[in-house]
């Protein structure tokens, strides 16, 4: 027996996939990349060349919590970052909380070394990992002795946003942050210069690391989101005047 509301879940499942196979298999052939280059993605570029500049490292923090999505959009702008310190000879401390992601971590840095033409110049000491227990003093001791020009902070961020984001107002870093955790979200916004809002770092990793897949799964989750307020306020119209048909067909 088919329960409530599988027949419409299934159905709305089998759209979307095909809506996001669809945007992935167009950008496979123009390689036009359906989404705007966010400000912050801007920022990284003027952080590397403050760091340049001034002869002092970037810090990049991952957030704290498990292993989840804002962890793979995070490794792709920390590809990004990596590449562009390597590609102006600047340093950058990797601080990472979790150890079963730490291999991934140096492989990113190592490749965006690799990449750019200089893997003499990958140092694996400045990819550390910091266990929970240790990380907040850890990056604040990082920060004093440091004295880091530029702090990139994205991820599953809690509490810690607020320790990280005024330590490195204190030693007069640059910083930049995004995470999907909207109960941090004022806390960056308010101390940071630039922050990635909710999804948006969602955006920028697809963005940064042109996936076609990711691409597919963006733009199919952005109609998602179109077709979900479209249901609503017609559903509500409806219902207000007495209509159920709408709740019946999406309750099969």
């Amino acid at each position: 027996m088919i329960r409530t509301g599988r027949v419409s879940v299934f159905v709305f499942f089998v759209l979307f996939a095909y809506l996001g196979y669809m945007a992935m298999s167009r950008f496979k052939k123009s390689r036009d990349l359906p989404i705007r280059r966010l400000t912050g993605l801007d920022a990284i570029d003027e952080a590397v060349g403050r760091v340049t500049e001034m002869g002092r490292p970037a810090a990049f923090i991952f957030g704290n919590g498990t292993l989840e999505a804002q962890w793979f959009a995070a490794f792709d702008i920390l590809r990004y970052c990596s590449r562009e310190t390597a590609k102006y000879n600047a340093d950058m401390i990797v601080c990472n909380p979790l150890a079963e992601v730490q291999p991934v971590v140096e492989e990113v840095v190592r490749g965006a070394y690799i990449a750019e033409g200089k893997p003499q110049d990958y140092n694996p000491d400045n990819v550390r990992y910091l266990s929970d227990t240790g990380l907040r003093a850890a990056v604040l001791g990082i920060f004093q002795r440091e004295k880091v020009a530029a702090n990139f902070m994205f991820g599953n961020y809690y509490h810690e946003s607020v320790i990280f984001a005024e330590a490195g107002n204190a030693v007069g870093a640059i910083q930049i942050s995004g995470t999907a955790n909207t109960h941090q979200i004022p806390f960056f916004v308010a101390s940071c210069d630039y922050t990635l809002l909710g999804e948006e770092i969602f955006a920028a990793g697809t963005y940064l690391s042109r996936d076609p897949a990711q691409v597919g799964s963006l733009v199919a989750q952005e109609y998602a989101k179109y077709f979900a307020v479209i249901v609503l306020i017609i559903g509500t119209i409806m219902s207000t005047m007495g209509n159920k048909a709408l709740d019946q067909i999406l309750g099969r």
